[in-house]
């Protein structure tokens, strides 16, 4: 009894699964977005989905059905002969009853497609009739660009749609005439009865007539064309295109009048007259005269032709790439630096990031997963404020951070049950903080906060630390329930806790427990019993899943990125308003698309825990009329920037993303002078990613990285975001860009140049010499002959003062543990090169005096209490030795640098000098260790 009970159960459920599937996928959406506070998005966009699928799904229904019963309806009376029996005339009137119902239903079901299809396009539909003002006009018809960025799209969406409609009506109603005898072919003759003639007539002229709007369209097209040059309306488009589409459109209008004039004459003179001219216009006027115009008047005086128009893409490309506004330092990129020079800036040297992203998460996951079903995504760097050691106040420290996420496929087997998955180990705990710089005495990174649970070395608070929505996080999760839902591994034993927040969907009933069902194909779901009345269901954890369901119509930056405040986790993720359709601005590929207009207008912030989601909008550094009219289409949807806490504020930053567009853009349209853009004799590139392995860097390019430092030109240290610019063709750097994260200077764009009469050695020069470095070379080899792997952190520039440093740190790993250790760092100063164990030592070497630094947060966790960070430059020694010493190794270091270059210079008497020197100096130290 209880399998026949069973069965009929899961007949039931196959069936509803089939058949309400999609009402029940459609309600819990509903359920979903209500209990995020979203439920205007999800009304708005349903509600105009639906609206204009019925309304373009019924006119396109009435256009065809319509034409095809006027079409039947004039259609010639068949010959006597035909249904002078009975039987004859009986089966003939069901057939064409059968050929009517046919012609409905064909109709309707293409309709239905038809108005799926349109549906589609709802952001359109609501952009139309929601503009915003830019306040900035076109140079060519002087119209707004919110016409182009708001009207135009919609306006070439319909037009393309009524021309389909009307040629599906067209030929539809053609057929018809034809199979009723109304059209015959004689030989080379066509007869059309006049009926049939003027219905065809009509829909003919009504093409032409669309078609002149079209080309009135076309116009305004020219100035988002792609072009070779720049984008938008050059002068072949201003001078040939642009009359030949005037020319089209009349010619357009004349064609239907004509069309409509041979309606009562005999033949099809007039209409083949009218079809033949517009096909003969548009390739004289829109084909061949463009091209002899380009190739006979443009192509050899291309540059005096173009020069205007070049200068318009220039500046409405800066202005749509929010490049208006950069402010160009010169900068000498001096060949030295002094140790007063790197004491006034320890804050920049000891934020200088030793450990690289790949190399960091690898590490990560090998020491601080401890358990198997653990996993970290992706480290993100951000900037906190942490106790210094000296209790000298805090310092303003750059650190990776990570979530420890719970991934419930690596579970053992034994313990992948339905139970496991979706209501005991349903999330991930805590998270690592280490700082950039700092390095255990085995090369391992020094963890400020690690473990589980977490443990902190630095004042941090913990409260919330469960990771219910992460990077990782895509099975959905029943909480609140009588099951014990497990926490965190203590020891020996398993902690375990309840979910205390009111975050997704209630799922006590059984109603719930059977839509929910139906929504997973989850049968478990209606017959667990461990659901309670109160208890929840999480879906869409995967953060971003979640924040495309819930803003399709904003753009993401790749990284969203963790911070920790007020003892809770949150992601924030940038998000970007785009459009393609702003008037001579350069295209770009961004994502799965294309666009040449972007703004990083809505910082979103989701709660690890809650799964909340809040949208600020932030009008800063420029203003953004897309943004507006989101506003408009979803009220109350976004909050304003002033409503963000101010904890939260604080880890705002520039996004990667916009920045690479940017800088990318800005390689060539920084060149104002039309000739120089032309010949393309400035043109600047982002150089490839420099490795001390594969020098060169391959074909990626350099990705910008985030940099804790004091401008050239600043009072303190700030957070930016950095990439230099390398000359195109070439190796050496020509500038550096930054974009500052830090109020009150956030958004702002600094650009600084080099003097042209200097040669900077670029990254990937940079990365040679290292490679070349007979010491670097020699180390690297018998690393490699041990059998260990070697490998690099991308090499940065870090700018200081007036002169350029750059570091790249040196990692060995094991081929068994996979567990990199960072064993050395390479510092480039000028013409020096030197690699020691700590960022430090090298300094030393390069500047050729000893650099005071401070001893590293060691390597083991307190036994109690929270030590506070010592010293100006942490990180920088591996071992916490006197001032002396300190002095006396960097001392040691300088005099083997010197030995080396000398030795490679072919002086033999100055390495001899110097090697004894050294030689001295180690027995000094001797001593001292004694």
């Amino acid at each position: 009894m209880q399998k026949y009970f069973l069965a009929i159960i899961l007949a039931i459920a196959v069936f509803v699964v089939i058949v309400t599937g999609p009402a029940v996928r459609l309600y819990t959406d509903l359920l979903w977005f209500r209990s995020l506070g979203y439920g205007t998005i999800f009304s708005t966009i349903l509600i105009t989905r639906v609206s204009i699928g019925l309304l373009l799904g019924v006119i396109f229904f009435a256009l065809v059905y319509g034409n095809l019963w006027y079409a039947r309806r004039i259609a010639p009376v068949s010959p006597v002969s035909i249904v002078d029996n009975e039987l004859l005339e009986r089966g003939f009137r069901i057939a064409r009853r059968a050929l009517g119902l046919l012609f409905f239903i064909g109709s309707m079901v293409v309709a239905a497609l038809v108005g799926l299809e349109a549906a589609t396009h709802w952001e359109k539909w609501l952009a139309f009739f929601n503009p915003t003002l830019f306040g900035s006009a076109d140079p060519v018809f002087n119209r707004d660009i919110g016409f182009y960025v708001f009207r135009l799209p919609f306006l070439q969406y319909i037009y393309y749609w009524l021309f389909f409609a009307l040629v599906v009506s067209t030929v539809a109603a053609a057929a018809v005439h034809y199979t009723s005898r109304a059209i015959v072919a004689f030989g080379n003759r066509l007869e059309v009865m006049p009926g049939a003639k003027a219905h065809l007539s009509v829909l003919i002229a009504a093409m032409f007539f669309l078609k002149a709007w079209g080309y009135r369209l076309d116009m305004y097209n020219l100035l988002v064309a792609r072009g070779s040059l720049f984008d938008g309306a050059g002068y072949t488009e201003m001078y040939a295109h642009l009359p030949a589409l005037w020319i089209l459109l009349v010619a357009a209008v004349i064609g239907g009048i004509l069309v409509l004039l041979g309606m009562k004459r005999r033949g099809i003179v007039y209409a083949g007259a009218g079809v033949a001219g517009l096909f003969g216009l548009s390739l004289l006027a829109g084909t061949f005269y463009p091209a002899a115009v380009q190739q006979f008047s443009v192509a050899p005086n291309e540059l005096e032709k173009q020069t205007p128009f070049v200068e318009r893409a220039i500046a409405a490309t800066r202005e749509a790439y929010g490049l208006t506004e950069v402010t160009a330092v010169p900068f000498a990129a001096e060949p030295s630096l002094t140790v007063s020079q790197i004491e006034a800036n320890s804050g920049t040297i000891e934020n200088i990031r030793l450990w690289d992203q790949d190399h960091l998460l690898a590490a990560y996951a090998q020491i601080q997963t401890i358990q198997q079903y653990y996993v970290f995504k992706d480290v993100d760097v951000d900037r906190y404020w942490l106790d210094s050691r000296g209790g000298s106040g805090k310092h303003y420290r750059q650190v990776w951070l990570s979530a420890r996420e719970l991934n419930q496929s690596l579970l053992p087997r034994q313990s992948q049950t339905w139970i496991n998955k979706h209501l005991t180990y349903t999330h991930g705990y805590g998270f690592c903080m280490s700082p950039v710089n700092e390095v255990s005495a085995e090369g391992l990174p020094d963890f400020f906060v690690y473990d589980i649970p977490p443990k902190a070395k630095v004042e941090m608070p913990m409260e919330k630390m469960g990771v219910y929505f992460g990077e990782s996080t895509d099975m959905y999760a029943l909480v609140d329930t009588s099951a014990a839902e497990f926490d965190y591994p203590a020891g020996t034993e398993t902690q375990h806790t309840t979910y205390q927040e009111s975050g997704g969907v209630g799922i006590g009933t059984f109603f719930r427990k059977l839509l929910f069902s139906v929504r997973f194909s989850d049968l478990n779901i209606l017959l667990n019993e461990n659901l309670k009345p109160k208890s929840r269901v999480l879906y869409q954890r995967e953060i971003g899943e979640r924040v495309k369901v819930l803003f399709p119509f904003l753009e993401l930056d790749q990284d969203p990125y963790l911070v920790t405040v007020g003892g809770n986790l949150y992601w924030m993720w940038d998000a970007y308003t785009t459009t393609s359709s702003y008037p001579y601005s350069k295209h770009v590929q961004v994502w799965s698309s294309d666009c040449n207009y972007i703004r990083n207008s809505v910082k979103l912030v989701i709660n690890a825990y809650t799964g909340r989601v809040d949208a600020y909008v932030i009008q800063k550094p420029l203003k953004d009329p897309l943004i507006e009219t989101y506003q408009k289409i979803f009220p109350g949807v976004f909050k304003p920037l002033s409503e963000m806490p101010e904890e939260l504020k604080f880890h705002i930053r520039y996004p990667e993303d916009l920045f690479r567009i940017q800088t990318a853009v800005f390689s060539r349209y920084h060149m104002n002078d039309p000739t120089v853009f032309y010949n393309n004799s400035d043109l600047w590139d982002v150089p490839g990613r420099a490795e001390l392995i594969t020098v060169g860097g391959g074909s990626l390019p350099m990705d910008p990285y985030y940099v804790i430092m004091k401008l050239p030109d600043g009072t303190k240290e700030e957070f930016i975001l950095m990439t230099p610019y390398i000359r195109a063709g070439k190796f050496n750097m020509v500038s550096w860009m930054c974009a500052r994260c830090d109020e009150p200077g956030y958004g702002k764009l600094v650009l600084y140049q080099f003097p042209k009469d200097t040669n900077v050695f670029g990254p990937q020069q940079i990365a040679a010499r290292a490679r070349q470095d007979t010491v670097i070379s020699e180390q690297l080899t018998l690393w490699s002959q041990q059998g260990s792997e070697v490998g690099s952190g991308n090499l940065l520039v870090i700018p200081i003062e007036s002169s350029l440093l750059y570091v790249m740190p040196v990692y060995l790993q094991s081929t068994s543990t996979k567990i990199p250790e960072l064993k050395r760092v390479i510092v480039v100063l000028g013409n020096k090169v030197a690699m020691a164990q700590t960022l430090g030592e090298a300094l030393a070497a390069v500047v050729g005096s000893p650099v005071a630094t401070a001893p590293s947060s060691g390597t083991q966790p307190p036994a109690s209490g929270k030590p506070k960070l010592q010293g100006a430059l942490p990180g920088l020694p591996a071992a916490r030795v006197s001032e002396e010493v300190t002095r006396m190794v960097n001392q040691a270091v300088s005099q083997h640098t010197k030995a080396q270059e000398a030795q490679r210079n072919g002086d033999w008497a100055g390495y001899g000098e110097q090697m004894k020197a050294l030689k001295q100096t180690l027995k000094d130290l001797q001593s001292k260790a004694k």
